[in-house]
């Protein structure tokens, strides 16, 4: 049987599939959003620094395993066993290895206490099954059903929170943790229930051995490139807090927070195209650049825009939003605004590549931005005073990831010049 899957786009779009696909692109990100927002006014600026280093491990957990097996669900054909088999076998092994090593690593360094570390692996082992889930839904295009289990996730995760709250007990870090486990663990199994007969059931593992090496063949490139961006980010926080500390780094979160609706409207937009280009392989690849090249131009337009707007409000409305603790620095805003942007110059080309089997090549380029942001980071944090030293961050980043976003549309520009010659 053929390794990639045949399904088709369907032939009419209606407006309600269609709005199902652009609120299916923002949910998740939406409830993301609220919850660091509440982390926030509850925690405090040294409190969601804590929890934004976690959050972004958990990012970088999920980025894993979507790109090793939601990633591979959608171009593989998961209807035939011996893959199926593979792609449940890997997100379970997956997801056990990262819940294990967040806990001992967290709690045996003592960055937070046994309890905390048991319920953030937890978190983190429900967080990646659920997402893969969600990938089973978008592959199946039943989108407004990733809009209710995203909607669950949020409703576990926060009224828990809520109810501590209410009951007028100071809200810890333990019990946003604890949320996490709650809403991800509603969400998985809402979300079985959800998915389409063909996709509710588990293959037999004796037949998965060749199945598994299809998986790792196409998912271990995919798994590495998605993750590096996250990864790069989260080291990014650790630099920034041992060199301006929890505080000061906190309002450069808060800041973040409030231009997050641009930066995850492009995350968003990268599935959809993702999806979108795995369904189109027999277009031929200059069709397919011209469509990133417009995906990059409207999201870069509106993440500009955007935050051009958050800058100029963030006096007045960023303790609104983000609390009173916060005093948001403009700068800070816009350099968000523009890392934003400069992702939106990159995202999309690195889709594209990705599915046109450009995997190692992207990889590599996205490597080298990363570690050269990384090395910008910590010269500007070390070099740089406060508040400078802070706001600079979101721009050295967005600078890197731009040139990388340049240089894999390069790769793809040889891959069409090498289409005609043949």
């Amino acid at each position: 049987m053929n390794d990639t899957a045949t399904v088709a786009l369907p032939r009419r779009r209606s407006p309600w599939n269609v709005a199902g696909a652009v609120s299916a692109q923002f949910s998740q990100a939406l409830g993301s959003f609220l919850l660091q927002i509440l982390a926030a006014r509850l925690l405090g600026k040294e409190g969601l620094a804590v929890f934004a280093v976690l959050f972004g491990l958990v990012v970088v957990g999920t980025a894993v395993v979507s790109g090793f097996v939601g990633d591979s669900l959608t171009v593989l054909d998961r209807a035939n066993r011996a893959v199926r088999a593979g792609l449940q076998w890997w997100l379970v092994v997956l997801s056990t290895v990262l819940g294990l090593a967040a806990t001992v690593g967290l709690g045996g360094s003592g960055y937070l206490t046994w309890h905390q570390a048991v319920a953030f692996g937890l978190a983190g082992v429900a967080f990646v099954v659920e997402d893969t889930i969600r990938r089973l839904l978008m592959a199946s295009l039943r989108f407004w059903s990733i809009v209710v289990v995203d909607f669950v996730a949020l409703l576990g995760s926060v009224g828990l929170v809520a109810v501590v709250h209410w009951s007028g007990a100071d809200v810890t870090l333990t019990h946003f943790l604890e949320g996490l486990v709650v809403g991800q663990l509603a969400a998985t199994v809402v979300g079985v229930f959800l998915l389409p007969a063909d996709d509710r059931w588990w293959s037999r593992q004796e037949a998965g051995h060749d199945g598994r090496r299809r998986v790792f063949e196409y998912g271990k490139w995919r798994a590495l490139q998605v993750s590096v961006r996250p990864t790069m980010l989260s080291v990014m926080r650790v630099i920034a807090v041992a060199g301006v500390g929890r505080a000061a780094y906190g309002e450069l979160e808060g800041a973040r927070l409030f231009v997050a609706p641009a930066m995850l409207a492009v995350n968003g937009a990268s599935s959809y195209l993702f999806a979108r280009f795995a369904r189109t392989k027999d277009e031929s690849t200059l069709k397919l650049l011209r469509q990133a090249d417009v995906g990059v131009a409207v999201l870069s337009v509106v993440s500009l825009g955007l935050g051009v707007v958050a800058a100029v409000a963030a006096p007045t409305l960023g303790s609104t939003i983000v609390g009173e603790e916060f005093d948001l620095d403009r700068w800070g805003v816009l350099g968000w605004s523009v890392y934003a942007a400069a992702t939106a110059a990159a995202t999309p080309y690195g889709v594209l590549a990705a599915v046109r089997g450009r995997q190692a090549a992207t990889l590599v380029v996205r490597l080298i931005d990363s570690v050269l942001s990384l090395a910008g980071v910590a010269i500007v944090v070390s070099v740089a005073s406060p508040p400078w030293s802070t706001s600079a961050i979101p721009y050295v980043m967005g600078l890197f990831a731009l040139a990388g976003g340049i240089g894999i549309r390069q790769l793809i520009v040889a891959d069409v010049a090498a289409e005609r010659v043949s």
